[in-house]
């Protein structure tokens, strides 16, 4: 196991969860991940919005380094791999490009987000796209756990962007990126570094497992 990964039993199943907010399912050598967003800095940066530059460029470093560490053999990104619109010629686009091939003989599969959905008009990836669903095992697949799509099994999902606030209400809180396990569902923290994120809290039930920089784990939140 990965230095600072939680391991978690779900439905006899054992998925590791890692500080870099991804999911590595070791029996089936899958590596997850949720809401990379990638080009979304050229989305704001075409709308005149001053962003951080470089963020695309470090995500894909950081799942390459979640591939060689947990031996995965599939990548599989579950829903807003994009967040918008990329020109098929743009600089963006051969970045990518470059980037899916010298994953080989990893493969990327992909779950479809609405983000995705506005962005369908430009740049397609090669990759194995699962539609809004994907099964395998006792586990559905899927961008948003409370879409309308037909499923079945237990699902993980992301598209929320889920963080917990830590602290006292006296204190400066930090809010961290958590994986929030649900009765019937694993909603993943966004991968992208350039996402917001969307306060849970004990209201919302379940169990929270937090990824900071070097270890995922399991902390109580405030109501």
């Amino acid at each position: 196991m990965s230095a600072g990964a939680l391991a978690l039993q779900v439905r006899g199943e054992t998925l590791l969860l890692h500080p870099g907010r991804a999911v590595s399912w070791p029996a089936r050598r899958m590596l997850v991940v949720a809401d990379t967003h990638f080009g979304k800095s050229n989305v704001f940066a075409r709308h005149g919005i001053a962003v951080p530059a470089g963020t695309d460029a470090m995500d894909r470093a950081r799942i390459d380094t979640l591939l060689r560490v947990t031996g995965s053999e599939r990548l599989l990104i579950l829903g807003d791999f994009l967040h918008g619109e990329v020109e098929p010629s743009s600089a963006i686009a051969r970045e990518m490009e470059e980037w899916i091939r010298a994953l080989h003989p990893v493969k990327l599969w992909l779950v479809t987000g609405n983000h995705d959905r506005s962005a369908a008009r430009g740049w397609r990836a090669e990759a194995a796209w699962e539609g809004d669903a994907f099964h395998e095992g006792p586990f559905c697949f899927t961008h948003d756990a409370g879409g309308s799509a037909a499923r079945s099994g237990y699902l993980i999902a992301g598209h929320i962007h889920p963080v917990v606030s830590i602290g006292t209400l006296r204190k400066r809180r930090p809010r961290l990126p958590v994986f929030w396990e649900r009765p019937d569902a694993l909603i993943l923290p966004s991968f992208g570094l350039f996402t917001g994120g969307f306060r849970i809290s004990a209201g919302n039930g379940g169990r929270v497992f937090a990824a900071d920089a070097e270890r995922v784990m399991q902390v109580g939140w405030e109501g």
